[in-house]
């Protein structure tokens, strides 16, 4: 039995997910029909959600690396989609693991794309040898590889700003239901924009400090939101705090 990495008293959607696919499989085990499509349909769902909320960064990945050789960055990203990431046992060996899923994902991708530029560089070598018999096969890619740790950066800032993205889009919609999208307008204007308070406030008919609190409220209830996101990925609550800086740190140089 896998094992479990997220405390019962903290499950997250993930987990859930990982625990509806294994009841599944283990019910499938005894025949059950039900419980095989219980199975797939949660492991689809968490497929939806890698794809969702990583593409940009397995992009951003690809595109660092001197894996470029071995497809196009969109052709590699929709293979592993296909590939890896289908195997049944994908994200039950990632929660055995223990690694954060954003590092697992980015070493998936790695292998799979060294695995591709290995089988074309053998199809190159062989083909090669049939034209010219006798000649060494050219073994290895036609770019010079970036290091791995610039790769793993364009990865961890592109994940960053998809988090970041997903985190205020989630604030926008709360305060539009809350009937306070004004300061989400606060927010646009003086952090995106960059316009000073006085010049918000007049905008939208505010006082300065009316606007410097909406900002405040805002950004707080952002970096919550992004502490959300963290935690449905299995970051323990010991490591929010710390992860919430990493992602801002990644953010602004970004």
């Amino acid at each position: 039995m896998p094992v479990d990495h997220f405390p019962s008293t903290h499950a997250t959607w993930i987990d859930a997910q990982l625990t509806i696919a294994e009841d599944g499989d283990r019910a499938a085990g005894s025949g059950d029909a039900v419980g095989r499509a219980r199975a797939e349909d949660a492991r689809n769902a968490l497929r939806r959600h890698v794809m969702e909320r990583y593409t940009t960064a397995l992009g951003a990945y690809v595109s660092a690396t001197g894996l470029r050789s071995a497809g196009e960055r969109d052709e590699l990203v929709s293979g592993f989609y296909v590939g890896p990431l289908t195997d049944e046992r994908f994200f039950a060996r990632w929660r055995q693991s223990g690694m954060p899923l954003r590092r697992w994902l980015m070493n998936a991708m790695s292998f799979h794309c060294r695995g591709i530029a290995r089988n074309a560089a053998r199809e190159r070598a062989r083909t090669e040898d049939a034209v010219s018999p006798g000649r060494p096969g050219v073994v290895g890619m036609h770019t010079v590889p970036a290091s791995e740790g610039d790769a793993a950066d364009a990865f961890d800032r592109a994940w960053a700003l998809a988090l970041v993205n997903e985190a205020y889009a989630r604030v926008q919609a709360e305060l539009a239901d809350s009937g306070r999208s004004v300061e989400d307008e606060v927010m646009r204007m003086h952090v995106i924009e960059g316009m000073p308070y006085d010049a918000v406030a007049d905008a939208l008919g505010l006082t300065r400090a009316d606007c410097f609190n909406a900002a405040r409220r805002v950004t707080a209830r952002v970096r919550e939101a992004v502490r959300e996101l963290l935690r449905e990925e299995g970051v323990p609550n010991s490591g929010l705090d710390a992860g919430v800086r990493e992602v801002l740190r990644l953010v602004e140089r970004a």
